[in-house]
């Protein structure tokens, strides 16, 4: 009976999984609506990502602090409330700041989804936990593949924004329904008067290159989810199809790779197998952007070796912060976010600034820097995950 109850938790875990890849994968379809809706520029642009990405961080902190309190089921009710209110917001949207508000709480909300998700999973009594944590993301990446596509269809065939996300509402509203009634296995939970040593914790070395390896593979990886449309369009006057078409091929690879991904981390270790995944995807995407429009698609196969690389690095956590891991990883994943929310500001200026192809070199400069912090990782953790 206990085996079938965690059949069921993941179930629903898969499913919120695709809703989240939904809330922010539209983003990056509407930000060519959103200019023309609201008047603004990319300027602008960066600025709401920035939003979302505050909202982001402020609450996977707080999330992985309730997380150890609370319990992640709770934590994770409370992120629905805040996306369904959110997406009715973005509904009924009048300017653009109503517009920031609305993507702000809706990332309130995932975010406290995710880090309930991202620190469950490792407490799960089941075996083969990186490849179960690939699956869960895998479900991210097909949504996102989904969402690109459909996005674009069927704002190509008059579908307003506004409407796509009164969709997305809807189907929350009936997974959180289900959701409800789902027993979520929880971990132990800290005692109230269990004090948290946040100074050991910002001593040790290893907290900031996760940090780092994370915030700039995320800012990589995200940054092409927000701007990999607006940069189709605006410098190779691709129209709204063929864009998403190159967009949603890119997620499709990239869900590919994250579902093969978790077998591959098992066989041949854990962040060894990140750091491959991240030389290789920087090279890609390097020579995609060199080859102009003829290298379009080596960008789109370059998702292929981005798949394993967020699931796996944060299941690792746990096992190298053998204390208080669930606010630990609250603590990376917030710094990551906002290492991203700064990266996109930097774009959305800097689109403006020096122009669009130059700025989104960015992307692949992330990719490598995050690939050397993740080697200092390796060196510093051989001994604890490799086998």
């Amino acid at each position: 009976m206990k085996k079938n109850k965690h059949i069921l938790a993941i179930g629903f875990i898969f499913i919120i999984m695709i809703l989240m890849a939904m809330t922010d994968n539209t983003r990056g379809v509407f930000i060519p609506e959103f200019k023309k809706a609201f008047q603004v520029e990319d300027t602008q642009m960066g600025i709401m990502i920035a939003a979302c990405s505050l909202g982001y961080i402020i609450s996977t902190y707080v999330g992985g602090i309730l997380c150890e309190k609370v319990g992640q089921k709770k934590v994770m009710l409370t992120g629905f409330v805040f996306a369904i209110f959110s997406l009715l917001n973005l509904y009924i949207s009048q300017n653009f700041i109503m517009l920031l508000a609305g993507l702000f709480f809706l990332n309130v909300g995932t975010s406290l989804m995710a880090i309930g998700i991202n620190t469950l999973i490792p407490v799960l009594a089941v075996s083969f936990q990186a490849v179960l944590m690939n699956m869960i993301h895998f479900c991210y990446g097909a949504g996102a593949t989904i969402t690109q596509r459909a996005a674009g269809i069927l704002l190509f065939s008059g579908v307003t924004w506004r409407n796509i996300y009164l969709m997305i509402g809807f189907l929350f509203l009936i997974t959180l329904i289900g959701f409800i009634l789902v027993k979520i296995p929880e971990p132990d939970k800290v005692e109230k008067d269990e004090k948290i040593d946040n100074k050991a914790i910002f001593k040790n070395k290893l907290v900031y290159f996760y940090m780092l390896a994370l915030g700039l593979y995320v800012s990589a990886e995200l940054a092409t989810g927000n701007w990999f449309i607006n940069f189709l369009k605006e410098v190779y006057k691709f129209n709204d199809n063929k864009s998403t078409f190159y967009s949603a091929l890119f997620f499709g690879i990239f869900t590919v790779g994250r579902f093969l991904g978790g077998f591959v981390v098992e066989k041949f270790g854990r962040v060894k197998s990140v750091l491959v995944s991240l030389c290789i995807s920087f090279i890609f995407y390097t020579s995609g952007l060199i080859l102009g429009k003829d290298g379009v698609m080596i960008i789109s196969i370059s998702g292929l070796f981005f798949g394993i690389v967020f699931p796996t690095l944060v299941l690792t956590v746990s096992s190298v912060f053998k204390k208080n891991s669930a606010y630990i990883t609250g603590i990376i994943i917030t710094a990551a976010s906002t290492i991203n929310m700064i990266m996109n500001l930097i774009i959305g200026w800097l689109n403006d600034l020096i122009g669009i192809y130059t700025t989104y070199y960015l992307i692949p400069i992330s990719l490598l820097v995050s690939a050397l912090f993740t080697l200092l990782i390796y060196k510093n953790t051989k001994s604890i995950l490799e086998n």
